[in-house]
């Protein structure tokens, strides 16, 4: 339950920082912004659902992400191999 909690409210505040951060030149906002949805996803079932959706949406930045997947931390390739709307269950 303390677990979950903090995964929540970390990952919140990481969304909520990367916002801030993001008009800057430098991309640290986006990457703020994409650890805060990987900590989320796994803890909100409905974001799963709703990524998934967005990426059966856009197809062609679901294949960029698929390609970009292996160069990733474990935990933000998990939440891109769980999202893919082209995976078998």
């Amino acid at each position: 339950m303390i677990r979950r909690s903090v995964t929540l409210v970390g990952g919140a505040l990481l969304i909520v920082a990367g916002l801030l951060v993001l008009p800057l030149p430098v991309p640290v906002g986006l990457l703020m912004i994409i650890l805060g949805v990987s900590l989320l996803v796994p803890a909100i079932p409905a974001l799963a659902r709703y990524l998934k959706r967005i990426r059966r949406r856009y197809p062609i930045t679901s294949q960029r992400l698929n390609h970009i997947s292996p160069r990733l931390p474990g935990f933000v390739r998990r939440v891109i191999e769980e999202t893919d709307p082209d995976r078998r269950s």
